[in-house]
C-alpha cells in the first residue's frame, strides 16, 4: 500500500525542527524496511503568509508498506512524534497519513498555499471529507500545522525540484561550522554551481549555516544529490544527516501571473506593468517604484537587502515594460515587495540639446527668449534653429534581474543555476 506523510509546525526556539522530525520518522519507517518511493520532500510554501514556521517549510514522506492498515500507521508515527516534539506555546504539529488516491485532491491544497493564504478551516474540511472516504487518516484536527502537511504530501510528485543535505547537530558542532569560512570555500570552489547558495564573498559570509544553530548546523543545496554527498566529506562532524529533495531554488511560488486590481494580501505573484514616474529613493536606501496595468496601480517595494535587485530598481524610468515577482504584503500601505524583476523593454531616454552651430560646429546658447540662439565661438545667430532631441543609450537594459545572494528566499533561484537541470539519479545511501 502506497502511503505519504505529512508534518508541518515541529520547529520551536529551544532546538525542534520539521526537518528533523522527519530525519526521526524516515530512519524509524527504514528499520521498518519501507519501500520509499522517492526521497524525503522538504517542500517550501508561500513566504509571505503571516501565520508560518521559519521558512514555511513542511515535510512529507512517500513510501510503500505491505500489509499495513492507513490509521495503524498514522497512530504509531503520532506515539513516534508525542516522544520527540517539544511541547511548546508556538508549536502545533500537524500529522496527516494519505493513501495515494488523496494525493490528487491534497494537490491543490499545495498549489494553493505556494501562492496565497490558505484558511486552516478549509483545510480540515478536505481533510474530513478524505477521512469519510478512507483516503486519509488524521490524529487530529487541532494542528496549525495541517495546512503544511497536507500541501506537502499534495506536492508528490515533485515536477520542478532541487537537492537539500541537511546535518544536524549539537549547538557547539553548530557554532564551529558557523566559523569555518574556508571549509565552504572549498565546497564552493569544488562543486559551484552544481552546489549553490554556499558562501556569499561580498558580504564575506557563510549561507549554508542556520542562524538558529541546531539542531540543523549545515545545509548543502544544490542540482546532484551525489556531489552533495560526496560534499559531506570535507564538511567536519557530519555524521548525521539526510538528504530531501525539495522545491526550493526553483521560484515555485512566483507562478500566477495576476493583474494589479485581482491581487490580495499575502499573495505571491508575477505582475506585468508599465512604470509611472520615476523610483523614489526611501529613508534606509529602499527604493519604491509606482507600477501600473490596465487595471489599477500599485507601489513596489525593492529594499536595501535586495543589493543587486536594488540596484537595478533605481535605473528604471516612467514607460518601462515590466514583470515584477514579489509578495503583497500590507505593511507599509497595499504594496509588493519585490524578489525578482524582469525587464521586458525600456523606454526610450532623451535629452532636448541647443543646436550646433552650422559654421563651426559649437554648442549655440540661447539667445533670450524670442530670440533664437547665439554661437559662443564665432558669433553666429540664427532664429530658425530649433533645439535638437538626441535619444542615449539605457544603462538598464531587458533581462531578469535577481537579489544578491544574502537576500536570496528559500524559493528564489540563484541566477548561477539558470538554464541547468537537476539530476535524477538517486544515491544509495540518503540517509545517515
Amino acid at each position: 500500500m502506497d502511503i505519504h506523510v505529512g508534518l508541518d509546525d515541529a520547529d520551536s526556539p529551544h532546538g525542534g525542527c520539521t526537518t528533523y522530525l522527519g530525519y526521526l520518522l524516515a530512519s524509524y519507517l527504514r528499520r521498518k524496511n519501507a519501500l520509499f518511493l522517492d526521497l524525503p520532500y522538504l517542500v517550501r510554501l508561500n513566504p509571505n503568509v503571516p501565520v508560518k514556521t521559519r521558512g514555511n517549510g513542511a515535510v512529507s514522506l512517500h513510501l510503500r508498506l505491505d500489509d499495513s492498515d492507513l490509521c495503524d500507521v498514522a497512530w504509531e508515527l503520532a506515539s513516534v512524534i508525542e516522544h520527540e516534539v517539544e511541547t511548546h506555546g508556538k508549536t502545533s504539529p500537524g500529522l496527516v497519513v494519505a493513501s495515494g488516491r488523496a494525493v490528487g485532491a491534497l494537490s491543490r491544497v499545495y498549489e494553493r498555499a505556494l501562492s496565497e493564504y490558505v484558511p486552516l478551516a478549509y483545510v480540515r474540511e478536505l481533510l474530513e471529507e478524505l477521512a469519510r472516504r478512507g483516503e486519509v487518516c488524521l490524529t487530529s484536527l487541532r494542528g496549525r500545522g495541517l495546512t503544511g502537511s497536507a500541501a506537502a504530501i499534495g506536492a508528490f510528485k515533485l515536477r520542478e525540484f532541487t537537492y537539500e543535505v541537511l546535518v544536524y547537530g549539537p549547538r557547539e558542532l553548530g557554532a564551529r561550522l558557523a566559523s569555518s569560512d574556508e571549509v565552504f570555500k572549498e565546497v564552493d570552489r569544488r562543486y559551484r554551481p552544481y552546489i549553490f547558495a554556499t558562501y556569499d564573498y561580498v558580504e564575506k559570509r557563510t549561507l549554508a549555516t542556520p542562524r538558529s544553530g541546531a539542531p540543523v548546523v549545515l545545509g548543502l543545496r544544490g542540482l546532484s544529490p551525489r556531489l552533495l554527498v560526496e560534499a559531506l566529506s570535507i564538511i567536519p562532524g557530519a555524521s548525521r544527516w539526510i538528504l530531501y529533495k525539495t522545491n526550493q531554488a526553483t521560484f515555485a511560488h512566483l507562478r500566477t501571473k495576476k493583474n494589479i486590481s485581482s491581487l490580495k494580501p499575502y499573495d505571491s505573484a508575477l505582475v506585468e506593468g508599465r512604470v509611472k514616474g520615476s523610483p523614489r529613493i526611501l529613508k534606509g536606501g529602499h527604493i519604491k517604484v509606482t507600477l501600473c496595468d490596465h487595471t489599477g496601480c500599485i507601489d513596489v517595494m525593492f529594499y536595501r537587502e535586495t543589493g543587486y535587485l536594488r540596484h537595478a530598481a533605481r535605473l528604471l524610468r516612467s514607460g518601462d515594460l515590466v514583470e515584477v515577482g514579489g509578495g503583497v504584503v500590507p505593511r507599509f500601505g497595499f504594496t509588493l515587495n519585490a524578489e525578482s524583476l524582469r525587464v521586458i523593454s525600456t523606454s526610450p531616454e532623451a535629452l532636448e540639446l541647443n543646436p550646433l552651430c552650422p559654421v563651426c560646429g559649437r554648442r549655440m546658447k540661447s539667445a533670450g527668449r524670442g530670440k533664437g540662439f547665439k554661437c559662443p565661438g564665432c558669433g553666429f545667430k540664427s532664429l530658425d534653429l530649433k533645439k535638437v532631441r538626441v535619444e542615449h543609450a539605457r544603462h538598464l537594459e531587458p533581462g531578469l534581474y535577481l537579489p544578491s545572494p544574502r537576500a536570496y528566499r528559500h524559493l528564489t533561484k540563484p541566477r548561477e543555476v539558470l538554464g541547468l537541470s537537476p539530476e535524477e539519479e538517486i544515491p544509495e545511501e540518503w540517509i545517515r
